[in-house]
Formats: C-alpha cells, sequence, structure tokens
C-alpha cells in the first residue's frame, strides 16, 4: 500500500470521527526545482496544508519540502486536526485599536486544535500512529 493510499484511508476514518460529510480531500503537488510561468517553487516554502471553508476542501503536503521524503503519519495526523479545526471554529473579524484583523489563530482555536488530537488518540485505529 502506498503512502498516498495510507492517508486516503485515514482521511475517510476522520470523516468518520468528526462527522466531514461532502469535504474532499487532496494532496499538494510541489515543484522541485523548475520555477516556470505560473508554477511556484515550494522547495523553501513552510506551508503544509491549506483549506478552503467555502469548497470544503482540504489539501495536504505528504512529502517533506526538500527531499521529497514521506512525512510521518503522527504528523499528517497532526497538520489534518489543525485544519479540521478550521471548519469547526472558523475565522472572525474583529477591531482592535481603530484597525480591522482577522483573526485566524486564536487561543480557543488552539483548544479546538487539542481537542481533535485527543479524540484522534482515544480512536482505536488512528491512535496507534501517536505510539
Amino acid at each position: 500500500m502506498s503512502h498516498e493510499e495510507k492517508i486516503k484511508i485515514i482521511f475517510t476514518r476522520l470523516g468518520e470521527i468528526f462527522n466531514l460529510q461532502n469535504f474532499t480531500f487532496k494532496t499538494m503537488r510541489r515543484q522541485i526545482d523548475e520555477q516556470g510561468r505560473g508554477v511556484m517553487n515550494l522547495k523553501k516554502s513552510y506551508v503544509l496544508a491549506h483549506t478552503s471553508l467555502k469548497n470544503k476542501t482540504i489539501t495536504i503536503d505528504i512529502y517533506t519540502p526538500r527531499f521529497r521524503k514521506p512525512k510521518s503519519l503522527k504528523s499528517i495526523l497532526n497538520i489534518l486536526a489543525h485544519e479540521i479545526a478550521h471548519h469547526q471554529k472558523p475565522p472572525f473579524r474583529q477591531r482592535f485599536r481603530e484597525h480591522l484583523i482577522i483573526r485566524r489563530h486564536f487561543p480557543i482555536f488552539y483548544n479546538q486544535v487539542n481537542r481533535n488530537i485527543k479524540k484522534m488518540k482515544k480512536d482505536k485505529i488512528l491512535g496507534q500512529y501517536f505510539g
């Protein structure tokens, strides 16, 4: 079984645990050394994943940025817990000292991420990946 197939199975299990209906999972396709027109070289990028609240898609990079080795399943589960929390506690706008700021990552959000990880650890199938 390939690395991508394992992660798709894990995502379907997460869909059952967190009740993710109509969500789609994608893997991020990165270019290693080429930098042409319309193609970004994300070799030194820190973007691990991104999510679309409107389309309900979660896109994750499942390989390490530099050498393109498969990431550990524990780190992928932590990233998925973070991305799922974006849908559970969506960002909001707030005024602070006459400036409008968008709160994407805030303390209540990180509490939700920790709750998601605890829920994954309690699961029999996903708990084995946390060691």
